[in-house]
C-alpha cells in the first residue's frame, strides 16, 4: 500500500462514516478496522488452521481458560482488587497486594468490557479493583504505594520506582473508557505528571530493570527504555480518544527518545539503560535486554497507527524481526529474551542469554508479528509469528490450567526469577496477547 493510503486509513463507524486514525476512538490495544495491508495479504491459514479456527482458539483459550482461573479466588470480591501469587489451582498463595497489578487487572478488564461485549461482570470487576487501588494504595499527588494486604492495611510506601504508578495510569485510562467518569482521567493524568517529575530527578533510582542485567551500574539517575515504553503505552489509548497537547509532545519525546537515543546505531542494538542526559552509559553500550525492546518496539507500531506514520511503523517493524533472528536460540527453540551482549564481558558470553526464557517475552513477541502480519501481510511475521507460537504452547502452558507459568530454563523446565515469587501469576501479558491477537484476527477476518 502506498503512504497515502496508509494515511487516509480509519475506523469505518456504524454509519459508514471513515473517521481519521488520529481522531478515532481508538484504545491501547485496538487498531483501526483498516490498516495497510490489503484484504489478499493476509494469510488463509496461520498456524495450520484457517483464521477462523485459530480465532475460535483464540477465545477458547481467553474465555474458557484464562479468565476462568482468576475467578477461582484471584479476583477479590469481598474487597475488590487482584491476588496474584497463586498456586497453579488457583487458590491464594499470599494475600498481598501489589500495585503493578492493581493497575493492570483495572487494565485487563476494561479493555475487556471495551473490547468484547460490554459484560458487566467484568465492568464490575474492573470497577472493584479501581476503588480498591484507590482507596488503600493512592499516596496522594498522584502517588502510589507499593503494597499492602488483602484488606489495604499498608505494607510498603512509595518504593524505589515508578512503574506502579505508571501502571495505575494505564489502568485508570482504560477504566475512563469504560465508566466515563472525569475523576479516572484526572487521576491518570495526574499519576502520569508525578511518576515523570520523579523519573526526571538526578537522584531517582531504577530498582526493577538493574536486577536482571547484571550490570555493574550506579542506577541512580537512570534512564530506562522500561520508562518510556510504559510513558508510551499509556498515552496511545489516551491520545487516540482525548486531545490534549501537552501529552502529546511528552508521546512524541519518548517516540523520539526509544527510536533515537536508546537505539545504538554504531551497535544495531537497543540499549536499555542510558545516563541521566541520554548517552550512553559506559558498561551498558554493548547491552540489550530483549524483551523490553521487541514489547518497547510493537507499542512504537500501535503510535504509528495512531498516527498513520508508515515509515515509523516500517522502521521499529524491521527492528523487531532483526531481533527476533539475532535472539532465537537454534537448539532448543524459543528466544534468548532477556540480556543480549554485543561483545563477551568477565560476566557474560557474546550473543544471546538462554537460560531464562520468559512467558510474558513470548506473548510481546506474538502480538509483535501479528501486528506486523495484519497491517503489512509479511511473510516474515507470519513464519516468526508460528514459530513463537509453537514454541510458546509447548512450553508455556500449566496442563488443566489456564494462566501459564512465567518461565522456563533454556530445556524448557520451570525456573524461578532473580527477585519474583514462582507462586506469582501474570494477570496482563498473556491476557493482552490473547485479546490483542483475536482482535486483529477478527479484523482480517472482516477484510
Amino acid at each position: 500500500m502506498h503512504r497515502r493510503d496508509f494515511l487516509a486509513a480509519g475506523v469505518v463507524t456504524a454509519m459508514g462514516r471513515v473517521v481519521p486514525l488520529a481522531a478515532s476512538a481508538l484504545s491501547f490495544g485496538a487498531e483501526p478496522a483498516r490498516g495497510p495491508a490489503k484484504p489478499s495479504d493476509a494469510p488463509e491459514r496461520l498456524a495450520g488452521m484457517t483464521l477462523a479456527q485459530l480465532r475460535d482458539d483464540y477465545q477458547d483459550r481467553l474465555f474458557n481458560q484464562y479468565l476462568p482461573f482468576w475467578e477461582k479466588g484471584a479476583v477479590d470480591r469481598q474487597h475488590g482488587g487482584f491476588l496474584c501469587e497463586l498456586n497453579d489451582d488457583g487458590s491464594v498463595a499470599n494475600d498481598e497486594k501489589y500495585i503493578w497489578y492493581q493497575g493492570r487487572g483495572i487494565w485487563v478488564y476494561s479493555f475487556l468490557y471495551n473490547e468484547f461485549g460490554r459484560d458487566p461482570r467484568w465492568l464490575d470487576i474492573a470497577r472493584q479493583t479501581r476503588d480498591f487501588m484507590v482507596k488503600h494504595m493512592h499516596a496522594g499527588g498522584g502517588q502510589w504505594n507499593r503494597k499492602v494486604r488483602r484488606d489495604g492495611s499498608l505494607l510498603e510506601g512509595l518504593g524505589g520506582n515508578v512503574f506502579g504508578w505508571l501502571f495505575a495510569a494505564l489502568g485508570l485510562a482504560e477504566y475512563h473508557r469504560a465508566a466515563g467518569q472525569q475523576q479516572d482521567l484526572d487521576l491518570a493524568k495526574e499519576s502520569l505528571r508525578a511518576a515523570i517529575q520523579a523519573y526526571d530527578s538526578p537522584d531517582y533510582t531504577d530498582t526493577h530493570t538493574t536486577q536482571y542485567t547484571g550490570l555493574d551500574l550506579d542506577p541512580r539517575g537512570l534512564r530506562s527504555q522500561a520508562h518510556s515504553m510504559v510513558t508510551l503505552c499509556m498515552l496511545t489509548g489516551l491520545l487516540s480518544r482525548h486531545r490534549d497537547p501537552h501529552l502529546e509532545e511528552i508521546q512524541q519525546r519518548h517516540v523520539e527518545l526509544i527510536m533515537r537515543k536508546f537505539w545504538n546505531p554504531e551497535r544495531r542494538i537497543v540499549n536499555e539503560f542510558l545516563r541521566h542526559d541520554y548517552s550512553r552509559a559506559p558498561g551498558a553500550e554493548t547491552h540489550m535486554f530483549v524483551g523490553h525492546t521487541i514489547e518497547t518496539l510493537w507499542i512504537v507500531m500501535t503510535e504509528a497507527l495512531r498516527r498513520g506514520d508508515r515509515k515509523l511503523f516500517d522502521e521499529a517493524a524491521g527492528r523487531i524481526r532483526r531481533f527476533l533472528e539475532l535472539c532465537w536460540d537454534p537448539v532448543n527453540d524459543g528466544l534468548g529474551d532477556g540480556n543480549f551482549h554485543v561483545v563477551a564481558t568477565k560476566k557474560h558470553p557474546a550473543g544471546p542469554e538462554y537460560d531464562v526464557k520468559t512467558m510474558w517475552a513470548h506473548c510481546e513477541a506474538m502480538i509483535a508479528c501479528m501486528m506486523v502480519l495484519e497491517h503489512t501481510g509479511a511473510a516474515w511475521a507470519c513464519e516468526w509469528y508460528e514459530r513463537l507460537r509453537a514454541y510458546t504452547l509447548k512450553v508455556m502452558p500449566v496442563p488443566g490450567h489456564g494462566v501459564w507459568r512465567q518461565a522456563v530454563d533454556r530445556s524448557g523446565k520451570d525456573l524461578k526469577r532473580v527477585g519474583i515469587s514462582n507462586k506469582r501469576k501474570d494477570n496482563f501479558h498473556q491476557a493482552r496477547y490473547l485479546m490483542r491477537n483475536l482482535l486483529s484476527l477478527k479484523r482480517m477476518m472482516s477484510r
